[in-house]
């Protein structure tokens, strides 16, 4: 990313944050336009955009800060010290901070409690973008057309602060924009287009700060001065500067104007999404298997027992397993990229891509290795490492109940096998063995029959497989070259793409 695109991306956050038209959608088709997002390392898109929303927070901080101020010495004077006055009798400033106070607990609640929908696929969808922007354009428009404009923010109620901080959760769907579901809120309760959007403001420092915050901690390890810092920096200034202006500017405006010139832009937006951004696209072409040995892997076919031969090396494409998802997994020895078959084993893929998204994968370790055989991962319940008896017995899948039955060996990933570098959810034909643990073949899982649900292959990375599945092991009942590595190998986090 060059220096200039990276100050127009913070000019787009920053003029999108506060201005009703949902930053989110402006920040996500700019990035796919300009081709930013590297679909190797999901995780410094992720570290970027959690970096450049603190350049949004300071220019909110920086323009109320007066405000800021003067309402959080009233909040200490009236309630923390000697001269602590009954709630009726506080200064409108003191009261303006218990509002603010009583209008984050909902985003907190709702937040906390959907942080596995909002952390997964279903949010970065584009046609759910695209209902977001049109869904609360639509209510901002009768919202402005039916407000009454009779209340300032001296007069808003600890009942108005609930329901606007019980929209501002509309938020959390992409597209929406949390000033445009506050300031819907704000207008249906009386409040003017002016004070609607102020108390908007005010309304979003906590949520913000909170989730900037920690967003922002949480990708640390992504970022770096030498690998992009001085990009970072510059979109961050862009948000804090266009931010700072966008909030001057919508302020002014809404003193004499209506908000239907962002209801029509969202509108409009909101469609061209949906009818050219989610039109169906023709299938991607299949990247080609990672080289290996060239040796042939002999797989099992459907139910008769005839075998094929196919060079592990052949490109997947000749048997249509199609690839409709990328997970990058991030281990201590280093980093694996696995093409997920969405379309030839759905169910498998659905828990799977759950398990990512509920983080059961954080910092387990890799605890069975089969030498020139497979390396097994995953089961929430072995974090512990005084639990190894368990490992091997199987786990929760991402709804903590039993994967369904869809094991069927003509389908393409069955017809290839278990060549090396595919990847298997670790569970039989039996009913009720419904796992969390997944695996990954090496060179001899050519010889399984197919009786574990393969469910997508290894696109990049194989020499990091085959690093794993090279360390020494502490022997178990199974021999010399099966059991746990010596030396525990982490897998520090999974994500999609």
């Amino acid at each position: 990313m060059s220096i200039l695109t990276a100050i127009l991306l913070g000019l787009i956050q920053g003029l999108t944050e506060f201005i009703p038209v949902s930053s989110t959608a402006h920040l996500t088709i700019a990035a796919t336009w300009l081709e930013v997002i590297d679909p190797a390392h999901p995780e410094r898109w992720t570290a970027f955009m959690a970096t450049i929303q603190l350049g949004t927070l300071a220019a909110v901080l920086s323009f109320f800060r007066t405000d800021i101020r003067l309402v959080t010495a009233a909040f200490v004077r009236e309630n923390l010290t000697a001269r602590r006055k009954p709630l009726s009798q506080q200064s409108n400033n003191a009261r303006m901070a218990w509002l603010v106070a009583l209008g984050t607990i909902p985003i907190v609640v709702v937040g906390l409690a959907l942080k596995p929908v909002i952390e997964g696929s279903l949010t970065k969808d584009l046609s759910v973008i695209a209902g977001g922007l049109i869904g609360v354009g639509l209510l901002l428009w009768w919202a402005d057309s039916k407000a009454t404009f009779t209340k300032t923010s001296s007069e808003i109620t600890f009942l108005d602060a609930i329901v606007i901080g019980l929209s501002q959760c509309l938020a959390l769907i992409p597209g929406s924009s949390r000033s445009g579901s506050t300031i819907f809120a704000g207008l249906v309760r009386g409040l003017t287009r002016e004070h609607a959007a102020r108390f908007s403001f005010l309304l979003s420092i906590p949520a913000i700060l909170g989730a900037g915050i920690l967003e922002f901690i949480g990708e640390l390890e992504h970022l770096s001065w030498a690998d992009g810092g001085a990009e970072l920096l510059a979109a961050s200034v862009a948000a804090l500067i266009s931010g700072y202006w966008s909030i001057a500017f919508l302020l002014r405006f809404l003193r004499t104007h209506s908000l239907r010139p962002f209801v029509f832009y969202r509108l409009a937006l909101g469609c061209v999404i949906l009818f050219v951004g989610c039109a169906p696209q023709p299938p991607a072409e299949v990247p080609p298997t990672p080289a290996g040995d060239s040796a042939p892997a002999t797989t099992t076919a459907a139910p008769s027992t005839t075998t094929t031969n196919t060079p592990i090396n052949a490109p997947f494409a000749v048997d249509s397993a199609v690839i409709t998802e990328v997970v990058t997994m991030q281990t201590s020895m280093g980093r694996i990229r696995i093409g997920l078959y969405g379309q030839d084993a759905p169910l498998t893929v659905e828990n799977f891509l759950g398990l990512v998204q509920r983080r059961y994968y954080d910092n387990i370790l890799i605890h069975r290795i089969s030498k020139s055989f497979v390396i097994q991962l995953g089961d929430p319940r072995t974090r512990d490492a005084s639990a190894r008896a368990e490992w091997g017995r199987g786990g929760e899948t991402a709804s903590g109940e039993p994967l369904p039955e869809e094991l069927d060996p003509t389908t393409p990933s069955a017809r290839h096998g278990y060549m090396k570098g595919v990847v298997a959810m670790a569970r039989k034909a039996a009913p009720q063995t419904g796992t969390s643990q997944f695996f990954i073949c090496l060179d001899s899982a050519s010889r399984l029959p197919h009786q574990y649900t393969i469910f997508g292959r290894v696109v990049d990375g194989l020499d990091v497989v085959e690093r794993i599945g090279a360390v020494e092991v502490e022997p178990s009942f199974l021999g010399e070259t099966d059991g746990i590595p010596r030396r525990p190998i982490r897998v520090k986090w999974i994500r999609t793409r």
